[in-house]
């Protein structure tokens, strides 16, 4: 029997229910449940994005000159006669320090690889390692389970200084072709982390973390992986490019992103890493702990009728919103707040703003003001990875229930009427206009004339960390290695001693259940938040935690020590995860001189 004669063969009512169920499979909401992110200013946690978005932060990115690594030398030598008519753009730049460390024994990688790997390949490995423990789920886990890659970065620059500096053919290595390949990406991360499932590399310039997320969510609702891992990086290693740019009109003379202020003159270069968890919202995996946001659509269009090849389409960015919203089915005025595109380009920004308008129906009278933000003013342009700050934002503030003030505020451009195209800036921290659902938007608008949108909502608060009872709690703490184990356990007593809201028994049952233990181990019974602080602190010093002469959690902690499998109970909610910082990688430099443009 074809399909067509099977559908002939059933009733109304059944056809009905078919129906449905497809619909509700093809709109369910795509949970963020984890992030990982590294960003210009020494931001390397959700935690600390959101304290330098809440706070106004400008990470400062005029003339700073080159970036330099972790032995401290510059990335580039701005008096070589090649680069020195180009330094005064190269002085400018949002820049990620120390690229060069990379962990290569916790992803089981040798030395001679990882010299000659991207490094943005290593940061989306290091990056997504903190994603998936901010989501409380384990690798032991996801290799039960199928887990789709997307991942994209910039340009692979890391090979030009070697080719400019000479390179001889006994230098050459066969990892270069895996190192440098962009097809590699996704790769790099299912194998370095072992899963399996769909793995696809993207390159859709400035919108390709957006693009990400949209093939993301179809593959998660489609059935074709349980969980996604989506990322982006972007690094800046060749100063050429920069100076290309500068050549097309598009960079900062002035080095500062102003998007939407009269002072907007062009956007300066940035660096970025990050990484986000999706699964579906229905799926267990989503209530191991409160998920940020809740992805309702998104949506790619490309409009070809334009003049050039970078001009913004306002016809598309127009087109490409209304996609997002019919797939969401949500309406234009139940949108309170878009993360924009503006990156500091005065026309491109007049654009969006305009068009923002149109497409949520904000210049009609009677219309509910839209509120825009975008996180470049803050960051600096991150080019192909300024998707993942822009969506982290979003999440972020819809999981504060918060709009983070927009740095510029009080310079908006005078050429632009935001009052009568219904546009709104948050001038400091602005509770969520709406006492109903927290629904937000991000746009990431290619040079190619790729578009994308994604729609996402607030999750209302449920079940979370609260204070449980007065019993001991067993602590367990692991690593791959001794430095790694003691960087580990110094992260979370600052952390915790800055969260002291935080119960014992949350902490304890999150290291225990959503973590990956491993053979560098370290174990303690802890009565109380005291000497959870104490034992933290001295398994930061090395110190070896003393243990209860008898009793079960001893016992336990004794094994677990011993380097056993430890059962420690079920996945239920009881006392709930809370979300704490990853597991600390440490590493070594792997940058060769012939990498650095002298």
């Amino acid at each position: 029997m074809s399909y067509i004669d099977y559908l002939d063969s059933l009733s109304k009512k059944q056809l009905m229910v078919m129906l449905a169920r497809r619909r509700q499979e093809d709109t369910e909401p795509i949970a963020l449940v984890g992030m990982g992110a590294r960003l210009p200013g020494g931001i390397g946690s959700p935690d600390e994005l959101w304290a330098a978005l809440r706070g106004g932060r400008v990470v400062p990115t005029s003339a700073v000159g080159p970036p330099l690594d972790s032995l401290g030398r510059a990335r580039w030598n701005l008096d070589a006669p090649d680069l020195a008519p180009i330094a005064d753009v190269l002085a400018h730049g949002a820049f990620l320090s120390d690229v060069d460390v990379f962990d290569a024994a916790y992803f089981g990688i040798s030395d001679a690889e990882a010299l000659h790997m991207d490094p943005q390949q290593r940061l989306l490995l290091e990056v997504a390692v903190a994603a998936v423990a901010d989501a409380n789920l384990t690798l032991a886990e996801l290799r039960r389970a199928t887990v789709g890659v997307f991942v994209a970065a910039g340009q692979v620059e890391y090979p030009f200084a070697r080719l400019r500096n000479g390179t001889d053919a006994d230098d050459l290595s066969p990892f270069m072709s895996t190192g440098s390949g962009v097809g590699a990406l996704s790769g790099r991360i299912g194998m370095g982390l072992g899963v399996s499932g769909p793995a696809v590399s993207i390159d859709t310039a400035s919108s390709s973390m957006l693009t990400a997320v949209h093939l993301a969510e179809q593959s998660l609702r489609r059935g074709e992986c349980d969980v996604a891992l989506v990322g982006v990086c972007n690094l800046v290693l060749s100063p050429f490019s920069t100076a290309i740019l500068a050549r097309a009109g598009m960079v900062s003379p002035s080095g500062r992103s102003r998007p939407f202020t009269a002072r907007a003159d062009g956007h300066v270069r940035g660096e970025g890493c990050g990484v986000v968890v999706l699964t579906r919202a229905s799926d267990p995996l989503a209530s191991r702990v409160r998920p940020y946001a809740v992805i309702r659509a998104g949506a790619v269009h490309q409009h070809g009728d334009r003049p050039a090849m970078s001009v913004a389409s306002a016809a598309g960015q127009r087109t490409v919103i209304d996609l997002a919203l019919r797939r969401a089915g949500v309406r234009p005025h139940d949108v309170h707040y878009v993360e924009a595109q503006a990156n500091g380009s005065r026309i491109g920004g007049i654009i969006e703003a305009e068009t923002l308008s149109q497409a949520y129906e904000r210049d009609r009278p009677g219309a509910p003001p839209l509120y825009l933000g975008s996180c470049k003013a803050n960051l600096g342009y991150a080019e192909t990875a300024s998707g993942a700050a822009a969506l982290m934002k979003t999440a972020l503030m819809l999981a504060h229930q918060e709009i983070a003030p927009q740095v510029g505020a009080d310079d908006l451009d005078p050429g632009v009427p935001w009052q009568g195209l219904g546009l709104r800036f948050a001038a400091a921290p602005t509770s969520w206009p709406v006492s109903g659902p927290r629904r937000a938007a991000v746009s990431g608008y290619g040079f190619a004339g790729t578009l994308a949108h994604v729609i996402l909502e607030g999750v209302d608060s449920g079940d979370t960390a609260t204070a449980g009872g007065s019993e001991p709690a067993l602590l367990v703490l692991s690593a791959h290695n001794a430095e790694a184990l003691a960087a580990t356990a110094l992260r979370l007593h600052t952390y915790l001693a800055d969260h002291p809201e935080l119960p014992v028994e949350s902490v304890c049952r999150t290291l225990a259940l959503g973590r990956d233990h491993g053979p560098v181990r370290a174990a303690a019974v802890v009565p109380d938040r005291t000497s959870l602080l104490a034992k933290l602190a001295a398994i930061a010093k090395g110190t070896t935690p003393d243990l209860p002469g008898e009793g079960e959690l001893a016992a336990l902690a004794a094994r677990f020590r011993a380097g056993a499998d430890v059962d420690f109970g079920a996945r239920d909610n009881t006392p709930a995860l809370c979300r704490l910082p990853g597991p600390v990688l440490t590493g070594r430099s792997f940058w060769p001189t012939d990498n650095i443009w002298h």
